[in-house]
């Protein structure tokens, strides 16, 4: 995952958790880059349908090494299932008699990645041998589109008329990005949509809240 995957991930993990997101900006921008750090290796598709296991199966916040876990899991589990016989005809221009020579090293590697990162799906025993009947080869299931297992997870715990309607001080002006009433407080640095609010303008809310009323005109 890249630095803005890493953000979009951040971004629709807060639709449904609003633990995990950092406020501060300082904070933030420490935290986005944890976070590809630790899931360099993982694909932002994987990365979403790993979110929405965690939160099927737990109410702990989920972290970034809950993701890279699982995405270790499916990779082990992907590799045990996959031969490592060499396909000759995936890479004509490769001898596949010249065993353990640079090319051929090369493509079998090519080959195992492939199946490990999800490109290829691994060739089982199975499919190797003539088929019996309706024999069916074992494959892994494609996997869940991130945006509709946040969906589902969100319609379960925010139906759609009790979900939040946002922070209350939302009701007015922010001093700090400029954002109008009713419109969310963005950063200052890549302009990105913040998940909560900037301290300012909460300040304002609050002073404007505990102000005294005036009593009308009679």
């Amino acid at each position: 995952m890249t630095l803005d995957e890493t953000i979009d991930l951040l971004q629709q993990i807060a639709l449904v958790d609003d633990r995990v997101v950092k406020v501060d900006e300082a904070e933030q921008a420490a935290q986005v880059t944890m976070w590809a750090a630790v899931l360099r290796d993982v694909p932002l598709a994987f990365a979403g349908e790993a979110v929405g296991r965690h939160y099927a199966e737990s109410a702990w916040a989920v972290m970034p090494k809950d993701i890279a876990a699982r995405w270790r899991d499916q990779v082990r589990d992907r590799l045990r299932m996959a031969t490592g016989t060499f396909e000759p005809t995936h890479h004509p221009g490769v001898d596949p008699d010249a065993r353990y020579g640079d090319a051929y090293v090369a493509a079998l590697r090519g080959q195992w990645r492939a199946v490990a990162v999800g490109a290829d799906e691994p060739v089982a025993v199975a499919e190797l041998m003539p088929a019996v009947g309706n024999q069916i080869g074992v494959r892994a299931p494609a996997p869940v589109p991130a945006n509709d297992m946040f969906r589902s997870v969100k319609e379960q715990q925010y139906p759609r008329r009790a979900r939040p309607a946002g922070p209350p001080e939302l009701a007015v002006h922010c001093p700090k990005c400029g954002a109008s009433v009713g419109k969310p407080c963005r950063l200052p640095h890549n302009d990105r949509v913040m998940t909560g609010t900037h301290p300012s303008r909460r300040d304002v809310w609050e002073a404007q809240r505990s102000a005294p009323v005036e009593a009308a005109d009679a």
